[in-house]
């Protein structure tokens, strides 16, 4: 029987969907040329090659693993055997620009130009380069430099302590900061280019992200990445981002969920054309900011001194991004049945190391996903509402926004959100005394113009009331499709009041009491 013929074409697809476009233009050199060369088909053909070896065929690892080893220094050629593949795809010899004249940048810049494809598969920086001599020479010029928490006479293998406002806490090796600073740098290059960065690309980010370790060391707080993802809800073709005075909410790139493989469902609706919407359990859309960051580093004590409480004030603050642009949207949207935006993952990027800390939401415990195309006007709408959100004291509303997200988004029994919605309206206007009479009152003057129209909207509203204490106090008579309509009603009050409030009358935001903020406005 004759064996199957090699094809080098195929070879390339294949690693390109195993590995993405970007490393696989970088090895094979790729310079926007249509066709290959025999050279550029050959090195495909190892790549492939290589990545079916390593590992058994369908093993549950992250791709880069399979070829990880080739980006291992050859001791013969002093090269990286990712670079000598590229060279043999008809790349040329890599010309750095002028060398710095910070002793640590220049050496950060010679390793970060020696495992740029490495760095490119994902392998981030812990692992790559050892043995040779530009991650040696880094090593060194990091011991000797004064603002970075280490000293001269330190081995590469010493440690510190590292305590992070991300919430987490471990070791820090000198052999370890240059490959993470370099790490950081690409990440933040890779955010910045929306793409697979280039070398200078990488280059340019440097600067910053070893000034950003060098302020750490030195006690002071710095800003760095954080990142959440968002799913169900896809934006208008031909507009990827919306724009927030903190950062953007953007399509979700294929970096962005690397971490997070455990959610990679998909979910899809079929629209009258034939064609098919689709959303990903790891993301749709990533909202993007800058987060406050602050490192404690200390010698490594005992386990029994190991810190038991750490903060974790870094998520707190990109937590109140995602709610508020979770809260524009139901805001913006003028539907009593809105689509669900569900929180997928968040993670915030670490400054000085090759890792990022990362949390997951568990989309099968929330509501089900049906895959929402926003229109222009639909997210144009949204985005204005990210602004107005930005900076107003929503804490004095106690629990309102998140209670209204659980009621609008998490929660799948009619009674669960009837209850959420009604204590948004007690966020607002509550009182500990006359509450129904009180709150609906309230709202009526937030929401009505006439009398006659305040006087219909406390029937309902104590109607509301009513159905709340009926189904709390364990009431078996009460239909479902009743409590779906004050489920309903709720909701609809709730994200009214709230515009009102956050858009028209945000002066009642200066009561951090509810009762007081009641009392403002029915006395007026």
């Amino acid at each position: 029987m004759t064996p199957p013929q090699e094809d080098p074409a195929a070879d390339e697809v294949a690693i390109r969907r195993i590995f993405g476009d970007g490393f696989v233009d970088w090895v094979l050199a790729v310079d926007g040329q249509p066709t290959r060369t025999p050279e550029q088909l050959s090195v495909a053909t190892l790549v492939h090659r290589a990545s079916q070896g390593v590992v058994p065929e369908g093993a549950p690892v992250p791709a880069y693993l399979r070829i990880s080893h080739l980006g291992m220094i050859n001791p013969d050629t002093g090269k990286t055997l990712l670079n000598e593949l590229r060279l043999a795809s008809g790349g040329t010899e890599l010309v750095l620009p002028e060398p710095p004249d910070d002793n640590v940048l220049a050496a950060l810049h010679v390793w970060a130009a020696e495992n740029f494809g490495g760095l490119l598969l994902g392998e981030g920086g812990f692992s790559l380069g050892w043995g040779g001599q530009a991650r040696e020479r880094m090593t060194r010029a990091i011991a000797e430099d004064p603002a970075l928490p280490f000293t001269i006479e330190s081995a590469p293998t010493d440690g510190l302590l590292h305590v992070t406002s991300a919430g987490s806490a471990g070791g820090l090796q000198l052999a370890m900061l240059g490959p993470g600073i370099v790490a950081a740098a690409f990440r933040r290059a890779s955010a910045r280019c929306a793409a697979t960065p280039e070398l200078d690309d990488l280059l340019t980010d440097l600067p910053a992200a070893l000034n950003t370790a060098r302020a750490l060391y030195a006690g002071k707080a710095v800003q760095t990445l954080g990142l959440a993802g968002l799913s169900g809800v896809l934006l208008p073709e031909g507009k990827p981002e919306l724009t927030a005075p903190w950062g953007r909410v953007r399509i979700a790139l294929e970096t962005d969920n690397r971490l997070v493989d455990s959610l990679r469902d998909l979910t899809s609706m079929s629209l009258p054309d034939g064609s098919q919407l689709v959303s990903r359990g790891t993301g749709d859309l990533t909202v993007e900011t800058t987060v406050p960051w602050v490192s404690e580093f200390a010698q490594q004590p005992a386990e029994s001194e190991f810190p038991s409480a750490i903060s974790s004030s870094s998520y707190s603050h990109l937590e109140r991004r995602v709610q508020d642009v979770r809260l524009a949207f139901a805001l913006a949207m003028d539907n009593p049945h809105l689509p669900p935006l569900l929180p997928t993952w968040a993670k915030i990027d670490n400054p000085i190391a090759d890792v990022t800390g990362y949390t997951m939401t568990e989309i099968a415990r929330l509501r089900q996903r049906t895959p929402t195309r926003l229109s222009v006007e639909q997210a144009e709408e949204w985005e204005r509402w990210i602004a107005v959100l930005d900076g107003l004291a929503l804490e004095n509303l106690g629990h309102a926004s998140q209670r209204l997200l659980r009621a609008i988004t998490e929660r799948q029994d009619p009674v669960d959100a009837l209850v959420d919605a009604v204590i948004v309206w007690e966020s607002i206007f509550g009182t500990h005394s006359e509450i129904t009479f009180r709150v609906c009152a309230s709202l009526a003057r937030l929401l009505c113009h006439t009398l006659e129209e305040r006087l219909v909207f406390m029937k309902k509203a104590k109607g509301v009331y009513t159905m709340r204490s009926k189904i709390v106090h364990g009431a078996s008579d009460v239909k479902m499709e009743k409590i779906s309509e004050s489920r309903d009603v709720a909701v609809q009050v709730a994200i009214a009041a709230l515009r009102a409030v956050l858009q028209e009358r945000p002066d009642l935001l200066a009561f951090a009491d509810s009762g007081k903020r009641s009392e403002h406005i029915m006395l007026e």
